[in-house]
């Protein structure tokens, strides 16, 4: 009987450590995969691609590179720093994206795709003749005070509701005779667009998209086929918008009747869940969006933004 007794009370023991490393290693496991990915969003906003060293070495490369030295606290803390600093910032302190995003918009008025450490070099050149060789903390800091002499601009956190209309503009044209799959196309939004007369996505800002499915049209036979998806675009403080030909915007250019080669209606799928824009079925004709078309896309989700007071 004691021996059942022991059993079983060492068995409970068993199950509970067991329980207890499995949770350990899970929250090991997800704070590796927020550290790497911390990581990785800070690399691709400063540089346009990740950087591959072993981790330490990549969180001090960067803090050296923002601010001269490295900071203290664990290495996934670190990180987190790294990516409010550059990324999200907040209303009391905005990122360096924000700073440099709303100082560009102001010298250039456009917002380009190009990684941060371009888009600082570009605007020292233009500003100051030359380029800095001093930490980017104190560079972004630099050119937003020559661009808002009068202070730091008032800054609102607010959430752009989902369904918010983004109209754009192609830059190049399509065509589902001479495009192939895979193949990206950029467009820009085409007016500011303000929320409660708070700027959110600056005009001009830059996006890609690309074409998923381009097929020619045969002689009075099969119809040409083009299919094109849109990728995020960013607001005013970096953040990713996803774009989305949901009803709403399917309505404005219903009311608006934009001419893209076989006609704008024609070309609106609504079935596909992530907004393609598919090419109408005429017998022996191509599709073809011309450069310079104007459309509206609709923000996918509620998403919480950085925004400058007008």
């Amino acid at each position: 009987m004691i021996f059942k007794k022991s059993f079983s009370l060492f068995m409970v023991i068993v199950f509970i450590c067991t329980s207890v490393l499995a949770q350990f290693s899970l929250a090991a496991e997800v704070s590796q995969a927020t550290l790497l990915e911390d990581l990785f969003q800070v690399e691709v906003a400063i540089y346009g691609v990740a950087q591959e060293k072993p981790l330490v070495e990549r969180v001090e490369f960067l803090e050296k590179e923002l601010v001269g030295r490295t900071l203290p606290g664990t290495i996934t803390d670190r990180a987190k720093q790294l990516k409010e600093f550059i990324i999200s910032g907040t209303q009391e302190e905005p990122s360096v994206i924000f700073k440099i995003n709303a100082s560009q918009w102001v010298l250039e008025e456009k917002i380009t795709s190009e990684p941060l450490i371009t888009k600082i070099e570009n605007l020292e050149s233009a500003l100051f003749g030359k380029i800095s060789s001093d930490v980017l903390a104190m560079r972004a800091e630099s050119i937003f005070r020559v661009c808002f002499k009068e202070g730091r601009p008032q800054v609102e956190e607010m959430v752009i509701p989902a369904e918010t209309l983004a109209p754009i503009r192609f830059l190049s044209t399509l065509s589902s005779k001479n495009s192939k799959k895979g193949e990206t196309f950029n467009f820009q939004i085409s007016e500011n667009i303000f929320l409660d007369n708070k700027l959110i996505i600056p005009a001009n800002s830059q996006g890609v998209g690309e074409i998923t499915e381009a097929k020619k049209a045969t002689l009075l036979s099969r119809s040409g086929k083009l299919e094109i998806e849109f990728k995020s675009i960013s607001a005013l403080d970096g953040t990713s918008l996803s774009l989305v030909m949901g009803e709403k915007a399917q309505k404005k250019n219903e009311r608006v009747v934009v001419a893209v080669g076989v006609g704008i209606l024609g070309l609106i799928v609504l079935s596909n869940p992530i907004g393609l824009l598919a090419g109408a079925l005429v017998p022996g004709k191509n599709v073809t969006i011309e450069e310079g078309t104007e459309m509206f896309l609709q923000i996918r989700d509620d998403t919480a933004v950085i925004a400058l007071v007008r």
